[in-house]
């Protein structure tokens, strides 16, 4: 059996959550294999390109004692409609390898409504209409001896002077584990946008006592309709580059009749197409092809074609989790499977006028903003169309 290699090109570090459930750097042009937190592999992660448009998400920056008497934030990070709760910094420190600042609220509630901690300025991270962002951070409470009424994390849209012009908040619920919280897929919907930021609100009722502690660890904002993975920034915005995988000279292990098998793990079914494999022959113009994707109406697509012409096509309704897939082919047969059951099927008499030369892993040859943006846990080629009961066995 010979060896098969994959080019992984990334340009920058990434970070992943690693077997021991801690947030772990992966070096660049490496692939980031995750796991969930109880030490469970998660898959390989194949990502888009994504800014992080927080300076500060490690907290640097920050002096330990009450806000006006001698305590600072972090750099660049604020509170506004305190009614009457004190800001202190307690300490800083590194958990599960992520860099958090614990700040204490406390105080009698002069007004109802809500405080907030923003964590950068409001006119810093440029945005505009129609365009979606999500927002992260890791928090937990480390004492709560009298909690908020209410915990939210939200993104506010601020014109070019800048005004405050409107809010898109999600009621979380804290707890005394560090948890990475986040609110996705916000569309900015006002014209007059120019800037955002992520805020995380309290709610308080007028004349209550409050005495809570909450940990903070890097907060994240990127464009976007999912948070991505952790891109951890001290004083300038950060790009992580995209992954991409590929093997360009293919040809002597997938051919003109095989199988091709995907396993994976959804946790983001967004409003774009993510492809999962892309083969492809490049002889233009008898290209030949089969993909794998989740397309933009949230379905598992299948696609096959010989001589550029589609001969085969299939979409089954997707779901978040764990899944296995299959496309087996030869002339003549053309067969479709998703967790152990046979999907779709094809009889074209078609014949490859190419074997397939180049395989991509996660992505296309032709787009950046295609990512599979999820878990490839495995996949394989077999240079033989699998019998059906084979196939059933391969992706059950």
């Amino acid at each position: 059996m010979s060896t098969v290699t994959f080019d992984v090109v990334r340009a920058s570090t990434k970070y992943v959550v690693d077997e021991n459930g801690d947030l772990s750097q992966v070096a660049a042009n490496t692939p980031a294999f995750e796991y969930n937190a109880d030490g469970t592999y998660k898959g390989m992660l194949v990502e888009e390109e994504r800014e992080n448009g927080i300076r500060n998400s490690e907290a640097g920056g920050s002096t330990n004692g009450v806000i006006g008497s001698g305590g600072a934030l972090p750099t660049n990070w604020g509170t506004a409609g305190l009614n009457g709760i004190a800001v202190e910094i307690i300490g800083t420190g590194t958990e599960k390898g992520v860099e958090y600042v614990d700040i204490k609220f406390s105080g009698t509630a002069t007004s109802t409504g809500q405080f907030s901690l923003r964590f950068d300025s409001i006119s810093q991270i440029t945005a505009a209409q129609n365009e979606f962002w999500s927002s992260s951070v890791f928090m937990k409470y480390t004492d709560q001896t009298d909690n908020p009424e209410s915990v939210s994390l939200g993104i506010q849209q601020f014109d070019s002077t800048p005004t405050f012009l409107a809010v898109d908040s999600q009621t979380i619920t804290l707890t005394n584990t560090l948890t990475r919280y986040k609110y996705e897929n916000v569309e900015i919907d006002n014209a007059s946008t120019a800037s955002i930021i992520n805020t995380v609100f309290f709610g308080i009722t007028n004349t209550e006592t409050y005495n809570f502690t909450v940990r903070f660890g890097l907060p994240q904002l990127e464009e976007g309709a999912h948070a991505s993975s952790v891109i951890k920034t001290s004083g300038t915005s950060v790009t992580r580059n995209k992954d991409d995988i590929s093997n360009t000279s293919a040809s002597t292990y997938i051919g003109t009749a095989g199988t091709i098998y995907a396993e994976v793990q959804i946790d983001n079914i967004l409003n774009e197409n993510q492809w999962i494999i892309y083969a492809r022959s490049t002889t233009a113009p008898a290209e030949n092809y089969i993909h794998m994707f989740l397309s933009s109406s949230g379905n598992f697509g299948y696609r096959l074609a010989a001589s550029n012409v589609v001969q085969g096509t299939h979409d089954e309704t997707a779901t978040t989790g764990n899944h296995k897939l299959a496309i087996v082919y030869t002339t003549g047969d053309i067969r479709y499977y998703l967790d152990g059951v046979q999907v779709g099927t094809d009889a074209n008499a078609f014949t490859f006028a190419q074997t397939l030369s180049e395989i991509y892993i996660g992505k296309t040859p032709f787009s950046s903003t295609d990512h599979f943006n999820n878990w490839i846990r495995a996949f394989a080629f077999y240079k033989r169309a699998l019998t059906d009961s084979e196939a059933i066995a391969l992706t059950s």
